[in-house]
């Protein structure tokens, strides 16, 4: 089996010989290049047409007469490939030792998982190769994400059969990563990033080229929200008198269905004075649920006394009614108690937040499914309260 590895190229030939030169020393999986040119100079189009004669590297260059964008690339590309796995890459990245071989290893391993991220900074001055080596350590382990990036994806031949290519509404990029990983989500596919594969990223490179990276990133979010709508951010504020291992469990399982709905969840936690056996027993509660951490849950700790745990609470509230912050406004906050319920109140409509109490004591509750279901709920109810605005 090959992996098939598409590469969108505008010019950069240092950018690119390096990412190419790297890839040729530090990948031990079979592969295709898959090179598509946009109408790069004379210089960068030399070294492609050269890897044509480069034995035994297995090369298909396709020359565009104009820069058709990163988005319409990679589909020229997806559109020849035929390897079980296909990595789209970025030609301001530097693969390490082992890239492929890791992510197709974990994908190979994880059947739900249909997109795979590699770790893609950290190594400072620390040679790519040796800092590569130190995540060994992490063989196994990830971050469960609702978005791949879209600089080093790979992705499963049979999510392709499924949801297509690239939407190329999208244009030169921005948001079809995150528009591609909704698609083989709701086709069933998770998303993740394992911590032991690394491949260094040159943030926007390319993008900081074209001189308009601002443009089309405000631009294809608009596209974006239009489609899907915007995400949701959740906050959940539990108050603990005695350690309760099951609540902290059903809080945990909850946040999880409502983040695999495309939520920022937000949770804080207040026990006074049991802050270090809450950060032991959250991860024994990760452990025992086959849970790993997702990139789209926060969760704050807090054991000073009660009443201030509620000021901190409502500030983070207030906080995002700044004009800069106001896209990051709380759609609902969720509250363990009613007397917390009671504080909260007048922040909550201050800020345009709604509020839900949830005492989190039910035993018997599939508490993952009631996130998922809650988060549909939200969704469809903002959706039909922002119609009946127009």
């Amino acid at each position: 089996m090959k992996c098939d590895i598409i590469i969108p190229i505008w010019d950069q030939l240092e950018h690119t010989q390096t990412c190419i030169e790297n890839i040729i020393k530090n990948t031990l999986y079979p592969y295709r290049l898959i090179l598509i040119d946009n109408a790069s100079g004379d210089d960068t189009r030399k070294y492609l047409e050269s890897l044509k004669n480069r034995n035994p590297l297995d090369v298909e260059l396709i020359r565009n007469e104009e820069n058709l964008g990163f988005v319409k690339a990679v589909n020229q590309g997806l559109k020849i490939s035929s390897a079980p796995y296909i990595c789209i890459l970025n030609n301001d990245t530097i693969p390490a030792p082992g890239w492929l071989e890791k992510m197709i290893d974990f994908a190979i391993q994880h059947r739900d998982v249909g997109l795979v991220n590699p770790q893609c900074n950290g190594h400072g001055n620390v040679p790519i190769g040796i800092y590569a080596k130190t995540l060994e350590k992490y063989k196994g382990k990830y971050m469960e994400m609702n978005q791949c990036q879209g600089f080093c994806m790979l992705i499963k031949r049979e999510v392709i059969d499924r949801i297509g290519y690239l939407d190329e509404i999208f244009g030169i990029g921005g948001f079809d990563d995150t528009d591609y990983s909704m698609r083989a989500n709701i086709a069933g596919y998770r998303c993740v990033a394992i911590k032991e594969a690394y491949v260094y990223h040159r943030l926007h490179a390319s993008f900081d080229k074209s001189g308009n990276r601002e443009d089309w990133v405000r631009r294809n979010q608009k596209i974006y929200y239009k489609k899907w709508g915007k995400h949701l951010r959740i906050g959940i504020a539990v108050s603990l008198d005695r350690p309760s291992d099951y609540i902290i469990s059903n809080v945990l399982l909850f946040s999880y269905g409502l983040a695999r709905e495309w939520s920022w969840v937000h949770i804080w936690i207040h026990q006074q004075g049991k802050k270090d056996l809450m950060l032991k027993k959250i991860n024994e509660i990760l452990d025992i649920n086959n849970l790993p951490f997702h990139q789209n849950i926060r969760i704050g700790y807090f054991d000073f006394p009660r009443p201030i745990f509620g000021i901190t609470i409502a500030s983070k509230l207030l906080e995002r009614m700044r004009s800069h912050m106001k896209d990051k406004r709380f759609d609902v906050l969720i509250v363990s108690d009613e007397s917390l319920m009671r504080f909260m109140y007048t922040f909550a409509k201050i800020s345009n937040t709604h509020i839900i109490k949830l005492p989190f004591i039910e035993k018997n509750c599939d508490w993952q499914k009631k996130g998922r279901e809650t988060a549909l709920f939200i969704k469809n109810s903002k959706s039909k309260n922002e119609e009946h605005q127009l």
